[in-house]
This record gives C-alpha cells, sequence and structure tokens, in this order.
C-alpha cells in the first residue's frame, strides 16, 4: 500500500497551479517510475569532509538526488545522517567540498536564501510553533512569498491533501499528536513551493498508523512532482518509496544503488532488518 504510488508510474500532477511567486525558480514535474532515469542531478553533494571540533563527521560524502526522485539516507545513530542535513540547509559549513543545487553553489548561504533556492525543510521533531494556530503555521511556511493570492490558493491544496490537518486548523499546534504535527511539518514545507524537501526522520516517535500515512504522503507529494530526500533509519519502509538509497556508515558511503536493489541486499537486512548480522553489520 504505502509503495503504490511511488511504484506505478503514474503521471505526475503538478502540486502548484498557475500563480508562481517571481522569486521561485520554475518547477518540473519528472515521472514517478520506481526505476532511475537520467534526470538532471538536483542536489548534489561532492566530496564532503565536515567536523564537529576535531572529530571528522563526514570523509568524502557524495550524493546525489536527481528530480523527481525519492532519494532514502539510512544509517544508525551517530552515522552522520542528521549531520548531511544539516550540510544541505546551511546550518553547518563543511571543511572542504561543494554542495550544488540546480548546479549552482549553496555554500556561503544563509537557510533563508537556501529556502528561496528551491529547498524546504521537514527538521527532526517537526518543530511547530505550539502556541500558535495550525494556520498560522502553516502561513509561516510561506514567509518568504509576496504572492498573496497564490498563497491562499496553496492553503487550500494543503488542506485538500492533508485532510486531517483541515480538521484542525484553528486548533493549537501543540495540543495535535504527534503524526498530526508531523503532517504539519510537511505541509508547512509545501507552503513555500519547494523543488526539493528535506525531511529528517519523518517517522521518528510516530504509531504504525500515522507512519504509514506519512510515508504514504511523501509518495504522493513526490509523484506531484516535488523531489524528496529523507533521512531516516527504518530502512524496510524508507527503502518501500524511494528510488535510489545511500546507507552511512561512521561519515561514509558504504552501500549505495536503487532502493529495490538494497531492500534485497543481505547487507542491509542483516544490519537494519533484524537479520541475524545486524550486531556485526551495524557497530
Amino acid at each position: 500500500m504505502i509503495a503504490t504510488v511511488a511504484r506505478t508510474g503514474l503521471a505526475p500532477s503538478p502540486l502548484w497551479g498557475e500563480g508562481r511567486d517571481e522569486g521561485q525558480p520554475e518547477r518540473s514535474a519528472a515521472p514517478a517510475s520506481h526505476e532511475p532515469q537520467q534526470e538532471q542531478a538536483l542536489l548534489q553533494l561532492r566530496k564532503i569532509n565536515s567536523f564537529y571540533g576535531p572529530v571528522q563527521a563526514h570523509f568524502d560524502l557524495d550524493i546525489e538526488v536527481r528530480k523527481g526522485r525519492i532519494v532514502s539516507l539510512l544509517g544508525g545513530n551517530a552515522s552522520g545522517k542528521s549531520t548531511t542535513m544539516k550540510i544541505v540547509l546551511g546550518l553547518l559549513k563543511p571543511r572542504s567540498g561543494e554542495v550544488l543545487f540546480n548546479g549552482e553553489s549553496t555554500l556561503g548561504l544563509s537557510t533563508p536564501q537556501i529556502v528561496r533556492k528551491g529547498i524546504g525543510s521537514v527538521p527532526e521533531a517537526r518543530r511547530l510553533f505550539p502556541a500558535m494556530t495550525v494556520r498560522e503555521n502553516l502561513l509561516m511556511g510561506a514567509y518568504a512569498r509576496g504572492d498573496r493570492k497564490a498563497v491562499a490558493q496553496d492553503l487550500e491544496r494543503m488542506l485538500e491533501l492533508f485532510p486531517r490537518v483541515a480538521e484542525r486548523i484553528e486548533f493549537q499546534a501543540g495540543t495535535l499528536s504527534g503524526g498530526e504535527q508531523q503532517m504539519v511539518a510537511m505541509a508547512r514545507a509545501l507552503m513555500g513551493r519547494p523543488q526539493l524537501i528535506c525531511m529528517d526522520e519523518p517517522t521518528m516517535g510516530l504509531s504504525p498508523l500515522y507512519v504509514d500515512k506519512v510515508l504514504e504522503l511523501i509518495a504522493r507529494i513526490n509523484a506531484q512532482g516535488v523531489s524528496v530526500f529523507m533521512v531516516e533509519q527504518n530502512a524496510s519502509l524508507a527503502l518501500q518509496i524511494a528510488h535510489h538509497g545511500y546507507v552511512l556508515q561512521t561519515g561514509r558511503i558504504v552501500l549505495s544503488g536503487p532502493a529495490r536493489e538494497l531492500l534485497a541486499d543481505t547487507r542491509i537486512r542483516d544490519a537494519y532488518l533484524g537479520g541475524g548480522g545486524a550486531a556485526r553489520t551495524a557497530s
């Protein structure tokens, strides 16, 4: 059920209609087939070396997200997954290497500048404004836009895409369940009309019911033309909806390839899906 949208090859239906904000780049919807094709690279991390003080976090990290794709970055605790996301969003500057978005470097840009380039973020633990209403949280996602009419139209689209959010639109965000808050965080990111959404542990702390709902929504968003780069520990579910995957271990990519191949790889099963070699491989 979860992987249906990503794997059926549905023709993408653009998430946004007319009224594109002048400050936002043009969107191009890519086919949603599960097998990777030769789309243009949207996000590229090349030979990234990063440090926290004297401790090196990444070692010549290479990752690529192509237009129209869902890419999952897998790994255990302290593998460097969330640090990778911080680099993409401009929250941490690598000591060396390149970060390119649509072929242009983002190094040296602030996070708001990167958001304006077309990268949205769904951070770990959602990080909503708990005292504000759901509506106010969603509108915060469009803070960099000046097209009020299109913002209002996009808000209506979000409420159609996330009916549970629509039911809670006037509630304070802090009163929602974890799954509901995750949906609000996703809708808030989409309000910025991103080409790429970065999601840090989108299923963390959710009930099984909401895990399925959130992953199905990720696949649906991708089918409508938005690329997704997600950091996730739940390898089985992440690879079911992804097109491509990378496995990160102590700052190094140790495996990468099409998601279906990784899902069938015994090393992935052992390390992340409860196989007999889990302790040895993940240590």
